[in-house]
């Protein structure tokens, strides 16, 4: 698939009347949600492109994740990593993307997780996803965007840290046992349940915890 794949999704890219933009609520800004994972994924296939000796298509990804992770330390780094670019829709959960096991964590982004962090808390224990001045997320929060924080922790050896966010995740479990997408103002599982996206944070940050050595980070291609 890597042969024909991505620059095939290129061409289709280009041929469309018009460009997709790095959209995500409102505002059409780069946001970190999208950066971070494209982050990983372009260093992940210049590797991948690398061993299978496509030479080319490395330097061609290698390239773009270069520039890339130049304008997210330009642009994202010195506003704590918020949502957007602009500075105007707040923090993001998904600025835990920037951490283990997806991207190699620049230096400042312990200091942003922590404020991030701080931001999105809400009285029940969890976060929300985000603090966009233009969003009610109400007082609801959700486990899949508090475990982001668990997970990133874990990758940086924090481990005090990511076990209070497994301890408070493992404790809205329903009576089924099942981990839910949101818990209630009161404390209480609410909305979908099971959710695979939470069981696959929780693991994963298990499996970080239990190691001596951190989980396997795409290499920064350059």
């Amino acid at each position: 698939m890597l042969p024909l794949g991505l620059p095939h999704r290129q061409a289709e890219l280009r041929s469309l009347p018009y460009r997709p933009q790095l959209r995500r609520g409102r505002g059409r800004f780069g946001v970190a949600g999208t950066a971070a994972p494209l982050l990983s994924g372009l260093n992940a296939a210049a590797d991948l492109a690398r061993a299978l000796g496509h030479d080319d298509r490395a330097a061609t990804w290698a390239e773009a994740a270069g520039r890339l992770s130049d304008a997210i330390a330009k642009r994202f780094a010195p506003l704590g990593y918020q949502r957007t670019v602009d500075g105007l829709h707040g923090r993001d959960s998904a600025a835990a993307f920037m951490a283990p096991p997806f991207n190699t964590a620049p230096s400042d982004l312990p200091d942003a997780l922590d404020s991030t962090y701080d931001a999105l808390l809400r009285p029940n224990g969890g976060v929300v996803p985000g603090d966009d001045p233009g969003h009610n997320w109400g007082t609801s929060t959700w486990t899949p965007s508090t475990s982001f924080f668990g997970l990133a922790w874990a990758g940086l050896g924090e481990q005090e840290k990511a076990g209070r966010v497994l301890d408070w995740v493992l404790s809205k479990r329903n009576v089924l046992g099942e981990l839910p997408e949101k818990v209630d103002n009161d404390g209480n599982p609410a909305s979908v349940v099971p959710l695979g996206w939470t069981d696959s944070l929780f693991v994963l940050t298990l499996l970080q915890l239990d190691r001596d050595e951190a989980l396997p980070v795409p290499p920064q291609a350059r």
